[in-house]
Order: structure tokens, then C-alpha cells, then sequence
């Protein structure tokens, strides 16, 4: 049985050219999957690794990869302890992996086998290739997700609960280090400005589609707020004071007028600000305006004493000019 193992170090990965990486819990035929894509993997003619997380605990799953890992010399096992999700499994993955290229699968089929060869080839001309199924009937939150992700991101992928994509390991690590969930990584890919495609892709036969994704209650509300948090990181990281602006100053502006109106009809009216409860709402618009916008500041004070240390960019590519003799 295999135990969770620390980040293997850049100076100490061996030169793969694909890593599959496969974060599943609760998917009771993970070792048939593996061995239905095991052909497809061995055709490729690429050195390749194959790294599961499991849960720890699950000893009866452990037990059924330990013994296809020693039928399996590419296929590492990693018992998560503790386990979190399959994000976070996911993310250990990533870490672990030592391939140019990364390949993420799901514990159950979701594509056809015989398209895994054009993920993967994808990648000679874009970051990330992800994977569209066809004749995959959008359902109402699917729908509903795709739409906020272009609300707040410009655009999104049509297939979003499909976790079998593939990418460059720069484009993976860079996205998967937000430790949000899986289908948000083609949004965050594109965002960081990596090159993100789709492949359209067959869904292997119904009789061999085995496990099905479990639907977890608070799942919707909980990728509500990992959306608003990665348009807050990404749109708004390196200069809060926007954001907490465009929500402090409408407020702040609303309360003065209010108090202002107030103000002139005492002066010039005569009228009373007793028993004005429109006064003290006003006061308190004025006051909560004043400090959300304070929150900016203090951001941007603290993004600007660290700004040494923050990247703007990364660098895709150095072109080199021949000198002139």
C-alpha cells in the first residue's frame, strides 16, 4: 500500500514526456477504467506515467490498484491522508507528476478511447486541450454554470463537468494552484492567457461507461463562491482598490445625497430631522461606503509593499536577435 508522498523536486524528475493523473473517490470499478485505457496509453509510444489518488481509507480500493500495480509498472498509487476532495487530490497529483504533458481522467469512462490520442496530440498547438463530447445533452446547472463563467470570465467551455482534458504542465500547475474545483481550470487557463481548445470526442458505448458522477448536496452553492472568488483573485488581485471602489463609492455617494437633501430642507425649509429614520440610514450608507472603500486602500498598500515579489506576467517564450557583425 502506497502512502502520500511529498513534491518531488525539479532537479529530481525524470524526463516523461505524459503524466495521466486520476483523483477519484467513490468509484467502484476505477481498476476496470484503468484497464480499459491502459491499451490506448501503451499505443501512444510516448514514456508515460499513470499517478491515482485515492482515499487512504478506502482500504478495499487500495487493495484492488496495489494489485493492478504490480501487473502495471507505470501506475503509482497515492493514499491521500487526510482526504479533502478530489481537487485537492488533483492538485497532490500535479505535484507529484513528472511528464511535459498531463492528461486528467475521471474514475469512471467518460471519453472514448480512441480519442485520447487526439488530447493529447492537441497539445502541439495549444496549452490546454479539453475535452467536448458529443451528443452530451447540456443539463439546467450545467447551463447556468457556463453562463456565469462568461459573465465573469468572457468565455467557457461548452462541455464543463468533462474532467478528461489535457495540458501543457505549466498551464496545469499554474490552474490547479487556486485549489478550486476541476471545472473551473479551462476558465482559469484561458484567463492567465494559456491557449485553451476543444476537441470534440466520442462518449464510450452505455455498457461501458460504468460509474456515474454522485451529485453532492451544496455542490452548486459552493461553485458560486469559488467563481466570485477566482474573479476577485484574478480581475482584482493587483489592484483591490477597483473592486472595493466600485462597491464602496456607489454606496458613499448614495448616503451623501440622502444626507445632503436632508440637510438643505433643515436649512432652508425649516423641517425637522427628528424622527428621520431616512437620516440615519443615510449616515450609515455614508459610513459603510467610507470603510469599503478604506479596505481598498489598505489592500493596495499591502499589494504595493509586496509588489516586488508579485509576477505580471510570465514569459512565454525569449527570441533571440543574431547580432549584427
Amino acid at each position: 500500500m502506497n502512502v502520500t508522498l511529498p513534491e518531488i523536486a525539479p532537479q529530481e524528475r525524470a524526463a516523461l514526456q505524459l503524466s495521466v493523473l486520476v483523483s477519484v473517490e467513490g468509484a467502484p470499478d476505477l481498476p476496470g477504467t484503468l484497464e480499459m485505457y491502459r491499451p490506448v496509453l501503451d499505443e501512444l509510444e510516448m514514456s508515460y506515467e499513470v499517478l491515482c489518488v485515492v482515499d487512504a481509507r478506502d482500504e478495499q480500493m487500495t487493495a484492488q490498484l496495489a494489485a493492478l500495480e504490480r501487473r502495471w509498472p507505470e501506475l503509482t498509487i497515492l493514499g491521500q491522508r487526510p482526504w479533502l476532495d478530489e481537487d485537492a487530490g488533483l492538485l497532490a497529483a500535479v505535484k507529484r507528476s513528472r511528464g511535459d504533458r498531463v492528461l486528467t481522467m475521471a474514475g469512471w469512462p467518460e471519453v472514448a478511447p480512441e480519442d485520447i490520442a487526439a488530447l493529447v496530440g492537441a497539445l502541439d498547438h495549444c496549452d490546454m486541450a479539453v475535452a467536448a463530447r458529443r451528443g452530451r445533452a447540456g443539463s439546467m446547472r450545467q447551463s447556468a454554470l457556463r453562463g456565469m463563467l462568461r459573465t465573469l470570465f468572457g468565455r467557457s467551455v461548452s462541455d464543463l463537468f468533462c474532467r478528461t482534458r489535457a495540458a501543457r504542465r505549466p498551464a496545469l500547475a499554474e490552474a490547479s494552484a487556486f485549489g478550486v474545483r476541476q471545472h473551473f481550470l479551462p476558465a482559469i487557463g484561458s484567463e492567465l492567457g494559456y491557449n485553451v481548445a476543444e476537441i470534440d470526442v466520442d462518449q464510450p458505448p452505455a455498457n461501458e461507461r460504468g460509474a456515474k458522477f454522485v451529485f453532492k448536496p451544496l455542490g452548486h452553492l459552493r461553485a458560486l463562491f469559488d467563481a466570485l472568488t477566482l474573479f476577485m483573485v484574478l480581475k482584482f488581485l493587483r489592484r483591490p482598490l477597483r473592486f472595493f471602489g466600485a462597491v464602496g463609492l456607489p454606496v458613499f455617494l448614495v448616503g451623501m445625497v440622502i444626507t445632503t437633501v436632508y440637510l438643505v430642507l433643515r436649512i432652508f425649509a425649516d423641517v425637522p430631522l427628528a424622527d428621520r429614520p431616512g437620516l440615519i440610514f443615510a449616515v450609515l450608507m455614508v459610513v459603510l461606503g467610507l470603510q469599503v472603500i478604506a479596505l481598498g486602500l489598505i489592500g493596495e498598500i499591502i499589494i504595493y509593499a509586496h509588489s516586488r515579489r508579485l509576477t505580471q506576467y510570465s514569459v512565454k517564450s525569449v527570441i533571440r536577435k543574431e547580432p549584427v557583425r
